[in-house]
């Protein structure tokens, strides 16, 4: 593997990262809304299932994007 293929390989495993900490912090976003959910506070539990709904997508965006090995 010459030095650009190095290079090329460490831009793909940075791309891989951010994506996979911006996944992380979705995730916990998405257990936070779980949380405040399955309190007993008065909360609107539509509006939070769509927010849920909507960083579920944006889950499946960025995992659309890590590329296959």
């Amino acid at each position: 593997m010459d030095s650009m293929e190095h290079r090329d390989a460490g831009e793909v495993l940075r791309r891989i990262d951010s994506t996979l900490s911006e996944i992380e912090r979705t995730l916990d976003q998405m257990l936070t809304l779980a949380e405040l959910s399955a309190s007993d506070l008065n909360v609107d539990r539509d509006t939070l299932q769509k927010t849920l709904e909507r960083l579920g997508k944006k889950i499946d965006r960025l995992a659309d994007g890590i590329p296959p090995q």
